[in-house]
C-alpha cells in the first residue's frame, strides 16, 4: 500500500509540475526601473560689482589776472573754479583760460608775451586800460608769460595740469 500512495503521490506531482510548464501566466513581468541620479546643478560664484560712480563734467574756469605797469601780474580771480596763485605762479587744468585785463591808470599799452610763442604778440596788446587778452590753455606743461614793455616786473608762471 505503501508503494500505491507513493505512485500516486508521484503521478499527482508530475502532472502538477507539467501543467505549470507550458502554461503561461497573464501577467506581463515589469521591468526593474533604473535610478539614474539628476545632476546636481552647477554653481557658479557671483562677483558683487560696485556701482559705477559717475564722473562728473568738469566745467571750463576762467582765471582773470590784472595786469599793472607797476605792479606787474599782481592778482587772480577765478570763475567757475578755485585758484592757487602764489609768487606769481598760477595751477590750472587743460582746457582752462587765462584773461589777462590792464588795470593801469595811466592807459599805458602793455603787450603780454608767451615765452614759449604760444600767441602773436600783435593780438596781446592791451591798448588803454580795461582792454583784455585771453588764451585757453590745452596743453599741460609749464609756461611764463611776462610783459614786453617792463620785461624786468616778475614773470608769470602757469603750469598746467591734465
Amino acid at each position: 500500500m505503501n508503494f500505491k500512495i507513493i505512485s500516486i503521490f508521484i503521478i499527482v506531482l508530475s502532472l502538477i509540475f507539467l501543467g505549470c510548464v507550458d502554461q503561461k501566466t497573464g501577467v506581463t513581468p515589469v521591468p526593474t526601473p533604473t535610478i539614474t541620479p539628476t545632476p546636481m546643478p552647477t554653481v557658479v560664484p557671483t562677483t558683487v560689482q560696485p556701482t559705477p560712480i559717475p564722473t562728473i563734467a568738469r566745467t571750463q574756469a576762467l582765471y582773470i589776472s590784472d595786469v599793472h605797469d607797476s605792479y606787474g601780474f599782481y592778482k587772480v580771480t577765478v570763475q567757475n573754479g578755485s585758484s592757487n596763485y602764489t609768487n606769481h605762479t598760477l595751477t590750472i587744468n587743460a582746457s582752462d583760460t587765462v584773461k589777462w585785463i590792464s588795470v593801469t591808470e595811466t592807459n599805458s599799452p602793455l603787450t603780454i608775451v608767451s615765452q614759449e610763442g604760444l600767441w602773436d604778440n600783435s593780438s596781446s596788446r592791451l591798448r588803454t586800460s580795461y582792454s583784455w587778452f585771453n588764451y585757453t590753455f590745452n596743453n599741460p606743461g609749464n609756461y611764463e608769460v611776462y610783459i614786453k614793455e617792463f620785461p624786468k616786473v616778475a614773470h608769470q608762471k602757469i603750469i598746467v595740469n591734465s
